[in-house]
């Protein structure tokens, strides 16, 4: 397990918060932290709180079945390793747009537990920062100077105010209309505003050795969670068709930029080597927290069977025979004066 330290910029002045320590959410509209509202959106729905339970995981209910991951504490640790991952990779920063010292309003779509959300809040004290999700997992405590909403990126937005920079991670599988949506943050955005998304790609396991053929059980594996994505509606493997999007979204200095996360402590650089490290465990977290659903609701297999690939796939990742690495992909746009 990796120490809270060790997982981001929790000692900020947001290390109170207890994971599931939730406060009561409503419907909300767009909430301001500047309107004099609390630093946490309240009374939501009871039905929003009413999880659904399938294989031994915890799932969200709002917009029941729009998403297959799931929301309980294993998947939220595993998000929070993620967001120090990309740490790591960006050396210490939170994204790649060049935006302002201290954006006036900024909009964190599919935030998760909040972590990158709080950060930013955190590091740009100046700023507004909104975070919307499916799930109300995010913690009570949070910086003065953020808010979270339970929200569907994918319907209408109807924040009040726009924004100055907009920002997505890892969405892949949770989009089934890319241009839609990014045309929904180009109208959300402020001249001049920038939009940042930044996801892994999967498609294949890579390697520069040619040892990912030996990792038949993990390709098989991706081969049909990445099947499974596509017949579901919302495609894992789109993160290379963004840029293009989103200049035909309207969005001018359009910039996309490839870096490669490694699966396992494999690489001889040091910086790398503590990336794979913590990816290996996050991507095992990951085969654990996204297989079930898609395997049994979209095509079919038996739980015994998704079990049993699962292990195999493990086992694969956790060789340090093979150097094994997925890219990612960073992608961001400013919409024009």
């Amino acid at each position: 397990m990796l120490s809270q330290e060790a997982m981001g910029s929790r000692d900020k002045g947001v290390n109170q918060w207890q994971r599931g320590d939730t406060a009561n959410y409503s419907h909300l509209a767009c909430c301001s932290p500047r309107d004099g509202s609390t630093s946490y959106v309240t009374s939501l729905a009871s039905s929003v709180l009413n999880y659904k339970y399938e294989n031994g995981r915890r799932y969200h209910a709002y917009r029941e079945g729009t998403y297959l991951m799931p929301n309980d504490d294993d998947e939220q640790e595993r998000m929070d390793m993620g967001h120090h991952i990309y740490r790591l990779m960006l050396g210490g920063e939170l994204g790649l747009a060049p935006i302002p010292k201290n954006p006036p309003r900024v909009l964190d779509l599919g935030t998760g537990t909040g972590i990158w959300a709080m950060d930013f809040a955190d590091e740009h004290p100046a700023s507004e920062v909104l975070g919307t999700d499916l799930s109300p997992i995010q913690p009570k405590w949070t910086p003065p100077n953020c808010v979270f909403e339970v929200d569907v990126f994918e319907s209408e937005w109807a924040h009040r105010r726009p924004f100055d920079y907009i920002h997505a991670r890892e969405l892949g599988g949770c989009i089934s209309d890319a241009p839609k949506l990014f045309s929904r943050a180009y109208d959300a955005l402020n001249p001049g505003g920038w939009f940042e998304i930044n996801a892994t790609r999967p498609g294949r396991f890579l390697s520069d050795d040619g040892t990912d053929k030996l990792a038949k059980d993990a390709q098989f594996w991706m081969t049909n969670i990445c099947e499974g994505a596509g017949k579901f509606g919302k495609p894992l493997d789109s993160a290379h068709e963004w840029a293009e999007q989103l200049r035909q979204a309207g969005f001018v200095d359009v910039k996309e930029e490839i870096r490669k996360v490694p699966c396992g402590p494999w690489p001889k650089d040091p910086t790398l080597k503590e990336i794979g490290k913590v990816q290996l465990y996050q991507e095992t977290q990951l085969i654990s927290s996204y297989t079930p659903a898609i395997f049994s609701r979209v095509l079919g297999w038996e739980e015994a069977e998704i079990q049993v690939l699962m292990a195999k796939t493990k086992m694969d990742l956790k060789n340090p025979a093979l150097h094994l690495y997925l890219p990612v992909y960073f992608v961001w746009g400013r919409k024009p004066e």
